[in-house]
């Protein structure tokens, strides 16, 4: 079962909504229609977790004989699920005809999904040269005032600028370029946008606060006094926004 197999299973489940507290840019996907499907479970499992989700499971007095416990909901990054155009990022959800009796899932044979990779290609299906692999990623956010970035993103958050032009500015973020570029009017993602993994969240925290960064409570988690939300699989999680309300994160393992 490959990633897009399980986004598309995924995304045509309509979210729950109210029924477990996640943070807002998170969907719950309810578990028993995957089940039903056939999916090999523990594959979304580890595709959830991968992406920052977690799965919510029965709790440990309901568990089988054999210490399992079913999965009830897939926590999910609603930008990791598919989005219908016009739809405003809201995940996309099957239609009613589609929601009927579930069928079992059958992957698609390779060569009449995506056709065969050409002779050349190595073992990850694309030719010698043109893979993203070993490839330096960029990540992009966006400002409409990009003083007001630069003052954030530089003297802020401490990172060291390297790059300048009247419609964007450049930053070295731990080796990955972070570009923010000027746009008339944002729009502002109901999900974090950038992250940062860090060894000490405490300290990180006491850092971005004595350079004058808020950190969000954000309603229906349980958060410390610091803003740290702990995750059931052991993270610790707090938010922060930009000059633009971009939602940002820190997040210790």
């Amino acid at each position: 079962m490959d990633d897009a197999q399980i986004v598309a299973l995924l995304s045509g489940i309509e979210p729950s909504e109210g029924e477990i507290p996640k943070p807002p840019f998170m969907a719950a996907i309810a578990a028993a229609p995957v089940v039903a499907a056939g999916a090999d479970i523990d594959a979304v499992d580890a595709w959830v977790k991968a992406r920052g989700g977690w799965t919510h499971r029965q709790p440990a007095h309901m568990a089988a004989p054999d210490g399992q416990r079913e999965p009830l909901f897939f926590i999910v990054p609603r930008g990791h699920l598919q989005t219908r155009p016009g739809s405003g990022g809201a995940p996309f959800v099957a239609s009613p005809q589609s929601q009927g009796a579930p069928r079992p899932f059958v992957p698609a044979p390779p060569d009449a999904s995506r056709g065969a990779p050409p002779a050349s290609a190595p073992p990850g299906g694309i030719a010698s040269g043109a893979s993203l692999a070993s490839a330096e990623i960029v990540a992009f956010a966006a400002s409409t005032d990009l003083a007001a970035a630069q003052a954030f993103y530089g003297r802020g958050l401490g990172l060291k600028q390297t790059g300048q032009s009247p419609i964007a500015v450049t930053f070295d973020a731990g080796g990955t370029t972070l570009r923010v570029v000027l746009v008339e009017k944002p729009a502002i993602a109901p999900y974090t946008v950038l992250g940062w993994n860090v060894s000490d969240m405490a300290a990180t925290i006491d850092d971005l606060i004595g350079r004058g960064i808020d950190f969000e409570q954000i309603d229906g988690l349980e958060q410390d006094e610091l803003g740290v939300w702990s995750a059931p699989g052991g993270a610790k999680v707090a938010w922060f926004k930009d000059p633009d309300g971009n939602m940002l994160s820190l997040t210790q393992f």
